[in-house]
């Protein structure tokens, strides 16, 4: 009896052994994972630059990574793609929010079935997400802007602003930012806000939007988008209606859609950072967080591989802040 008591406690032991090598191999576990991606909208160059950027990250690390959405920016549909996200169990999502709050109950579901939520290039509420990978602090981005504005019109003179939504959290910060910098630093305060528009990120609105307010505003000088879509359209307004170095645009832009207005000089300058390192920032980040190799307390510092070294903010917030200016003079050195 004692010797099958004896022989049953060592295979017990066995078992629980095997069960514990078992769970640490679970835990320990640092490739792959199942990420799925959503821009604001597929088909835009500037995201689909992103997603070549994710799925490279995703490639290096051993992970896999699925990329969808809807062809336009709409919040209904960015919900519809994050539901059916959820119907496949990935081990995390990765999106950049059309509108902060419609995203965020869909998310917070996520989160509580331990699915690591991601957002880069526009954040969602801060409740629904673990991670957002900002292209540039608001600050910077807002600083940025100004200084390519500043390149347009040294003199200074009245701004307006197009922006996504009065809902789009990058957009409005950047907006606030700048209002405020122009109405208490020496060096913006040449500029004067004088009007805020909406154009949803589509191009013939921003172009419309664009003619408007020159229309409304005789003396305006400058209009700044945080849009990649709207700063290009507001240049070509500008062109096609004769305004050509008398207002000009400028914000964030793909070097693509602004080059031949720096090459003929009828714009000056123009912002943005590289999308294809933000998605491997972004994916890089949400492994390391499922790995549990990331703590999102403020002031860890990590490696992120070949794009560099990054430090954890508050509230998960980490920052690429690799900020672009093109001009005339490099503009031929960008191919995206």
């Amino acid at each position: 009896m004692m010797m099958n008591i004896t022989r049953r406690t060592a295979l017990l032991g066995g078992a629980m052994a095997i069960a514990g090598s078992a769970i640490s191999t679970a835990q320990a576990k640092d490739s792959g994972f199942r990420m799925m991606m959503t821009p604001k909208w597929t088909g835009f160059p500037y995201f689909e630059l992103a997603a070549k950027g994710a799925r490279a990250a995703a490639a290096d690390l051993g992970d896999s990574l699925i990329y969808a959405g809807p062809d336009h920016a709409d919040a209904s549909l960015q919900v519809e793609t994050l539901e059916n996200f959820l119907t496949q169990r990935p081990d995390a999502i990765l999106l950049a929010a059309v509108d902060l709050n419609a995203v965020a109950p869909v998310l917070k579901r996520a989160r509580k079935r331990g699915i690591v939520v991601t957002t880069f290039d526009a954040d969602a509420a801060l409740p629904a997400r673990d991670i957002f990978v900002n292209q540039l602090s608001y600050d910077k981005a807002a600083r940025t802007m100004l200084d390519a504005a500043l390149i347009d019109a040294p003199q200074g003179g009245e701004i307006a602003f197009i922006a996504a939504s009065p809902t789009a959290p990058n957009h409005v910060a950047h907006m606030r930012i700048m209002t405020k910098l122009s109405e208490t630093e020496d060096k913006y305060k040449v500029f004067k806000v004088v009007d805020t528009q909406y154009a949803g990120d589509d191009d013939a609105k921003s172009y419309d939007v664009a003619i408007n307010l020159m229309q409304a505003h005789p003396n305006l000088k400058v209009i700044i988008s945080s849009s990649a879509v709207s700063a290009p359209a507001a240049a070509r307004a500008i062109d096609a209606s004769g305004h050509a170095g008398k207002v000009y645009a400028t914000g964030f832009a793909l070097p693509s859609a602004i080059k031949t207005y720096l090459a003929d000089g009828s714009e000056k300058a123009f912002a943005l950072w590289d999308p294809f390192e933000l998605g491997y920032l972004a994916v890089y980040a949400t492994h390391l967080k499922l790995a549990g190799k990331l703590s999102l307390t403020p002031g860890t510092t990590f490696s992120a591989g070949k794009v560099g070294t990054y430090t954890v903010g508050e509230n998960g917030e980490i920052d690429y802040n690799k900020a672009l200016i093109f001009t005339k003079d490099n503009i031929g050195q960008f191919g995206f």
